[in-house]
């Protein structure tokens, strides 16, 4: 075989072996990489949420509520809430008749002008879980994501009676003097189970707003308390 074949063909290998090597590359480089399975694990959605509400709320009368809500993301569209707030008044209807009535056993039995009241602050703590849609991941946009919820906990209410008797004011403690003790039903703290439940939606992605209907239910003494709550909330996913 003469030089010049003898370079021909050495140029013809060289050819073939860059072939074989750039055509591989080439397939790897248009194929779509693959996560690993780290990657694969991590969830792209939010873990966890902050959010604080205020709101009405109704037992006999209308009044206030506010508090926060701690949201941790257990799988797919299911959570687990922690809450604590605060309702102004809890105080139902068949308490209220309760306190006029002694209010007027004073004003016949002595003849005085006499009005009662009665004021039931509560505060409260639930945990429980809530059913809502992921939606996108975190960052992009969310839109409306209903949700329904289920909560029990510990509620403790403070019962607050007043008199004012003849123009003079006193507490639930001291009409004593006028013959008529008042029960547990309607003076003073009890820490109480509570449960309740809820549905709303939520608007917004990293930064959210919150509406929703509450109902809750105290086993108060005597007979249960049943709290309507509407509230509106916002809050952050991290």
């Amino acid at each position: 075989m003469n030089r010049l074949s003898v370079t021909r063909l050495q140029q013809i290998i060289a050819a073939c072996m860059l072939t074989a090597v750039a055509v591989p590359a080439a397939a790897q480089s248009q194929a779509p990489s693959r996560p690993d399975d780290g990657e694969e694990r991590r969830t792209p959605y939010s873990r966890w949420s902050l959010g604080v509400m205020s709101g009405a709320q109704e037992v006999d009368r209308t009044g206030i509520t506010v508090g926060a809500e701690l949201g941790v993301r257990l799988r797919k569209s299911f959570h687990l809430t922690v809450e604590a707030g605060r309702m102004s008044d809890v105080v139902t209807g068949s308490r209220r008749t309760e306190i006029n009535s002694y209010a007027a056993y004073i004003r016949d039995a002595y003849r005085v002008p006499v009005t009662a009241a009665v004021n039931g602050p509560t505060v409260f703590g639930m945990a429980g879980l809530k059913f809502m849609p992921d939606g996108k991941p975190a960052g992009e946009s969310s839109g409306v994501r209903p949700y329904v919820t289920v909560t029990a906990g510990l509620a403790r209410v403070e019962y607050k009676p007043a008199f004012v008797i003849d123009g003079q004011a006193t507490s639930g403690a001291g009409v004593i003097v006028y013959n008529v003790a008042i029960g547990r039903d309607l003076m003073g703290t009890t820490n109480r189970f509570v449960y309740g439940g809820g549905a709303g939606v939520v608007l917004g992605d990293t930064w959210y707003l919150d509406l929703g209907a509450r109902i809750m239910r105290i086993q108060t003494t005597d007979h249960p308390t049943t709290v309507k709550r509407l509230v509106i909330g916002m809050g952050r996913r991290f």
